[in-house]
């Protein structure tokens, strides 16, 4: 057995316990660029939202390019039924919002299938009442209406490191073909390029 194997590890401490030892559900929401509003991304199961936001960042930020992540518990959010066309904004109670009363975001979904995205901010004493705001006011043309506590909302650090800054351009779709191009012009001939493209594979670079 080499030396390597038979070396004892220790370590200082044992890994902590999770409080209930089980995973949950959070959903990811992406900023494109600083100041734009943050799109669904998807979901994330982790054992606190600490680590449902490193994982978002490992998963949905090398999807694109973003500066900024949300995450928050599924069961933190409430929202309307999905409409067929468009739910009715007067099936909502607006009313004056009161500094004191917690902030709410709102997401929204313009169509069917849409992903949603944050549209607003109000406050309100609760979620009944914010996603009753919410739909009276952000809810025409819209078929879905989704409101969760800017409390409960989890983020990454301003100057946290989630699109890793080598070229991964190879990653998007915009950028497949230009990468692919390139790195066969650095061991073909041009004329051998075009010739390859004019087979049943021409639309891959």
């Amino acid at each position: 057995m080499s030396k390597i194997r038979q070396r004892n590890f220790t370590f200082a401490d044992e890994l902590p316990p999770h409080a209930d030892g089980v995973m949950h559900s959070y959903i990811a929401y992406t900023a494109r660029k600083d100041d734009a509003p943050h799109r669904y991304a998807g979901y994330i199961s982790a054992p606190d939202i600490s680590l449902a936001v490193e994982y978002a960042c490992e998963h949905y930020g090398q999807d694109e390019e973003c500066t900024n992540i949300w995450v928050h518990l599924v069961e933190d959010l409430l929202e309307t039924p999905c409409a067929e066309e468009s739910i009715d904004p007067d099936s909502g109670a607006d009313g004056v919002d009161a500094d004191e009363d917690p902030a709410w975001v709102v997401f929204t979904q313009n169509h069917r299938g849409d992903i949603h995205i944050e549209t607003a901010t109000l406050h309100a004493p609760d979620s009944k009442t914010a996603l009753s705001r919410a739909v009276a006011r952000h809810g025409d043309s819209r078929v879905q209406v989704r409101v969760v506590a800017r409390d409960r909302i989890d983020s990454t650090e301003p100057d946290q490191l989630i699109w890793r800054t080598h070229d991964q351009t190879y990653r998007l779709a915009r950028g497949y073909s230009k990468s692919v191009r390139t790195k066969w012009a650095a061991v073909r001939k041009a004329e051998d390029i075009d010739e390859y493209r004019k087979d049943d594979i021409e639309n891959h670079f």
